[in-house]
This record gives structure tokens, sequence and C-alpha cells, in this order.
């Protein structure tokens, strides 16, 4: 129970401090705090002027080179799809005839001479 109390009264002198201490810090931080906005207008207005801009064409130049890069990307794909299509596809049905045409030509060839 003592040290309840001593805890309480630890507390109550702790307020007693730290309110007044607060106005203080208030009072001379308010003006602090008010000149240094005072202070960076000028930056910031001197961010919002260049800042912007350069932030705005690097974002373009940014987009452009994603437009770029994505038209590219889709052009490649159609043509690996496309040789894709003719290495499995189209090679095979072509060798495949070939040799269905030399086979029947080499018979035509050999009935003509016999």
């Amino acid at each position: 129970m003592r040290d309840l109390v001593k805890a309480f009264l630890l507390g109550l002198v702790a307020l007693v401090v730290l309110i007044p201490l607060g106005f203080v810090v208030l009072t001379l931080g308010m003006p602090v705090m008010a000149a240094l906005f005072a202070l960076t207008i000028p930056v910031v207005v001197v961010l919002a002027l260049i800042g912007i801009p350069v932030f705005l064409v690097v974002v373009l130049a940014a987009v452009l080179l994603a437009v770029v890069f994505a038209v590219l990307g889709a052009v490649l794909a159609v043509g690996f799809a496309v040789v894709k299509l003719l290495l499995i596809v189209v090679l095979p049905v072509a060798l495949l005839g070939w040799v269905v045409s030399a086979a029947f030509s080499a018979r035509q060839k050999r009935s003509a001479t016999m």
C-alpha cells in the first residue's frame, strides 16, 4: 500500500512539473515553428515550380520507355509464336509433303521407264 501511495504522489509531482513545462514549450515552440514555416515557403515554391515539371518529365520518359518496351515485347512475342508455329507445324507438314511428292515422282519415273 505504501508503494502505491508513493507512486501516486510521484505521479502528482510529475504532473505539477510537466504541465507548466508543456505550456513553456508550447509558448516558445509556436513562434519558432512559425518562423521555420516562413523560411520554408521559398523552398516549397521553388520545388513546386521546378520539381513538379521535372517530376512530370521523368514520369513521361518512364511511360514512353514502358510503352516502347511493351510494343517491342508484343512484336517479339508474335514473332516467336510465328517461328514456333513454323517449326512445330509447317515444317513437318512441308517435309512430309516433300517426301510424299518425291515418292510419287520417283514412282512415276520408274513406271515411265518400264
